[in-house]
């Protein structure tokens, strides 16, 4: 694509298609007609070019970056366009048309970047702004196939989740990486009656949400009800224990599909249902055998009190701003790898300390990761330049 911006012409049309920075009444027939039909042409133009663009470049990582940031750009043209497209007075129509025009050609231009390229569109780049489908995947279709059948009340969850995503839109952005978590379970549904990963503990649809790190708060509360119920058998404490540890085993049994998670706001289902599940033993433990629980506990505060002098972070003498760059530099020079810069920031970010923020999260990382400032850039360059000069002397 060489060093022209291919988005040139409609950027400029949204800009100046701004009710509030000019009169919308003004635009006459002729003029209409003439954005319609550069749109039409740009549309065409730019789906060919994203076509042969993979032909002309050579590198993954340059293809990827580029893709990215074209589609970023007319994600962000889109948004601006349709809150424009909301403040044109009812007579306009003419600035309508228009601006609708530009607005259908960034969403197709955009909608093609995505199913040409999904595997290397940053998995948590919003999709809001393009027509996104959930027919295929629809979960609700699905509500008397066998799977959901057999399990009610997690199916109601399940379908519950799914609408408020795609549906109510109460559950934040739509993005590849859930697009593609829902396109998962969906098939699941649909094809796992030939598959044999059952177990007599868990149903169907329990293993395929499992699986897929179904980490909604919902589903855990749901595992921990059913969990409680299995294991309480009333006056046979021995037995119970038995049972508990027994689904702990089986759970963590259960094949973990990599790079899927329902939510990166919450920790990892297996995460959490294991902390309970440790957490319900303790407490079985201590009302069967006071005892000795209570040597348990002493022996317990003295290990958290270690724990607490040797904290398990790694402590860097840098600013978070700088940790995010220095990620940020060390992705798109391939030193480091992973789905996305942000899957970087969430693997790293509960490890790391700076000597102001014993705790840094995710967000925070990926934030600074935007706006770097010249003065860190600096910093972290005279950093690096000691560092190198550390490694010829080893």
């Amino acid at each position: 694509m060489g060093h022209e911006y291919a988005l040139d012409w409609l950027d400029q049309m949204v800009n100046e298609l701004d009710p509030r920075r000019t009169e919308p009444e003004s635009l006459d027939d002729e003029q209409s007609i003439s954005i319609v039909e550069k749109a039409t042409q740009e549309e065409k133009r730019l789906i060919l070019m994203f076509k042969r663009f993979v032909f002309q470049e050579r590198k993954h990582r340059q293809i990827k970056n580029t893709v990215n940031q074209y589609l970023s750009a007319a994600v962000s043209l889109m948004k601006t366009a349709s809150n424009n497209l909301n403040q044109i007075p009812a007579r306009a129509d003419n600035f309508r048309l228009a601006l609708g025009s530009v607005l259908s050609c960034l969403g197709e231009v955009s909608a093609f970047i995505v199913k040409r390229y999904k595997n290397l569109v940053d998995r948590d780049l919003s999709l809001d702004m393009l027509s996104i489908d959930p027919g295929a995947h629809d979960l609700r279709k699905l509500g008397n196939h066998g799977v959901m059948r057999d399990n009610p009340e997690l199916s109601e969850l399940v379908i519950g989740a799914f609408s408020d995503i795609f549906l109510n839109r109460r559950s934040g952005e739509i993005t590849i990486g859930r697009l593609d978590y829902w396109v998962s379970v969906s098939n699941a549904v649909n094809f796992f009656d030939v598959s044999t990963a059952t177990t007599d503990l868990f149903d169907r649809l329990e293993v395929i949400m499992i699986e897929r790190n179904f980490n909604s708060p919902l589903f855990i509360k749901y595992l921990t009800s059913k969990f409680s119920r299995m294991v309480d058998i009333p006056g046979d404490s021995s037995l119970a224990m038995q049972n508990l540890a027994l689904l702990q085993k089986t759970f963590n049994q259960m094949p973990v599909m990599k790079d899927m998670i329902f939510s990166n706001h919450f920790d990892d289902l297996s995460l959490t249902i294991n902390t309970w599940f440790i957490e319900e033993i303790d407490f079985r433990s201590k009302v069967t055998r006071p005892d000795v629980a209570e040597l348990d506990d002493r022996s317990f505060k003295k290990a958290r009190k270690y724990e607490r002098k040797t904290s398990d972070k790694v402590l860097c003498n840098l600013t978070v701003d700088q940790l995010s760059l220095f990620f940020k530099a060390a992705d798109l020079s391939n030193i480091i790898s992973a789905r996305s810069l942000s899957a970087i920031f969430q693997s790293v970010a509960p490890y790391l300390s700076t000597p102001n923020r014993a705790d840094i999260s995710h967000s925070s990382l990926r934030v600074k990761s935007y706006s770097v400032e010249e003065r860190d850039k600096s910093l972290l360059i005279d950093i690096m330049t000691r560092l190198t000069e550390q490694i010829k002397e080893l």
